[in-house]
């Protein structure tokens, strides 16, 4: 198909060109009449001189064109450097702005860390590690490079500034985790510690070494008394001291009725001689909520709460624990009160 179509349009083509150059000496009058008093006029030339002028007014209306269109190209692109430049330099103004609040980001982390007594992450690099990066007052504002650089960007110095501070938000991300997370830390410790009176009374047998209840006698008599105990009317009601989670409830001998309660962070708190207990083993309690009541179960010669404080697998002071709560708790002597127990 393609073939016979070519060779018809060469043969069109060149009878053409036969044509053209058989006329070639041809000549052609051109008349002008004018519509004023001017006489019409007639110009006359070849046909070759007429396909010259044609070519001739071809080109030079190719090269204005042209000549037009890199001056059009020039004034567009001047243009569009000045939107550029323009932009960039609020870019710039944008990045200077995220640097100083990156800046105060900082300092309101050193400030939190201060205050939490937590130390900086920079002093937990060690010497030898490979560090550094300018300082506030080393670093170059982009505003003032834009404006010496006006008609060549730097690729380099952007990047570099880009890079920067990508690396700051991410250091600053990773502080704020940090103190975020030793602040839960911290409230979960707390939460865990006992810290309030278990019940209101008297303290009627402190911690320590005492005369045995029922002997009164030191020597084989006496014993080491592992908690405080509370005297006060029957079922004065007893509350966890911290937030924990039941691990007994129930009856040994000895304590009677009894609640313990694990804290985490190797706390635990025991409540013992209990008339009844509100909460089972699983049960997850909260501080000051009620567990029990205050009875006279057990190993006890009045009613009253045998009140023991565990850390590190050893038995210690609950006095220790309850900070300034324990001037509310009158000493009573074991005699004048008789409200003592294991």
């Amino acid at each position: 198909m393609a073939a016979p179509f070519l060779y018809k349009f060469w043969t069109v083509s060149m009878n053409f060109l036969r044509k053209l150059l058989s006329r070639w000496d041809q000549t052609i009058t051109v008349l002008i009449v004018p519509q004023t008093a001017f006489k019409p006029r007639q110009v006359r030339f070849s046909l070759a001189f007429g396909v010259f002028l044609l070519a001739l007014w071809t080109g030079i209306t190719g090269w204005v064109v042209a000549l037009a269109g890199r001056h059009v190209d020039y004034a567009v692109t001047k243009a569009d450097n000045k939107v550029m430049a323009a932009k960039m330099s609020y870019l710039a103004d944008e990045i200077d702005k995220s640097r100083e609040m990156l800046d105060l980001v900082r300092k309101t982390d050193r400030q939190l860390r201060t205050l939490l007594s937590m130390s900086g992450r920079e002093e937990v690099i060690r010497s030898g590690q490979a560090v550094g990066g300018p300082t506030t007052g080393d670093r170059l504002s982009l505003s003032r490079v834009l404006s010496s650089v006006s008609s060549r960007m730097d690729q380099a110095l952007w990047r570099h500034n880009i890079a920067a501070l990508r690396e700051e938000s991410a250091k600053r991300l990773a502080s704020f985790q940090e103190i975020s997370w030793y602040i839960g830390n911290a409230r979960s410790l707390y939460r865990a510690t006992p810290n309030i009176r278990p019940a209101d009374g008297q303290l009627t047998s402190p911690f320590g070494y005492r005369l045995t209840p029922i002997h009164r006698g030191w020597g084989e008599l006496g014993e080491h008394h592992q908690g405080v105990d509370i005297a006060n009317a029957p079922d004065t009601i007893i509350r966890a001291t911290a937030d924990g989670t039941v691990r007994f409830s129930g009856w040994t001998p000895g304590y009677g009725r009894m609640v313990l309660i694990e804290h985490g962070y190797g706390l635990s708190t025991l409540y013992a001689h209990a008339s009844k207990t509100m909460v089972k083993s699983g049960d997850r309690v909260w501080r000051g909520q009620p567990i029990a009541y205050m009875g006279v179960t057990g190993r006890a010669t009045a009613p009253h709460l045998h009140y023991e404080v565990w850390a590190r697998g050893g038995p210690v002071n609950p006095l220790h624990y309850m900070k300034g709560q324990s001037s509310g708790l009158m000493v009573a002597s074991v005699a004048a009160a008789g409200a003592v127990g294991r």
